[in-house]
């Protein structure tokens, strides 16, 4: 829907605690989901959603996220997330 550069993003946990983390690339598609950097993890892709997984966004590597924020249109892209 729009795109935005060092966002920190805010939400709850499933213990109840919350979060902020700070982001570089910010890019949502539905409501509070998006694709963004998430510099905190080492690994991404495979299987790591089932026992590592995010708050429901799509978490990208910071170098990956940088050329997609890059060459995203301003708004209005189509996004399709597979599961």
């Amino acid at each position: 829907t729009y795109r935005e550069r060092h966002a920190t993003l805010k939400g709850y946990n499933t213990d109840g605690t919350t979060y902020e983390s700070p982001v570089s690339y910010w890019m949502p598609f539905y409501g509070n989901y998006g694709m963004h950097d998430a510099p905190w993890r080492s690994t991404f892709g495979g299987g790591i959603y089932q026992g590592n997984g995010s708050h429901g966004c799509v978490n990208m590597p910071p170098s990956k996220a940088a050329i997609l924020y890059n060459n995203l249109a301003d708004s209005g892209t189509p996004v399709i997330v597979h599961n």
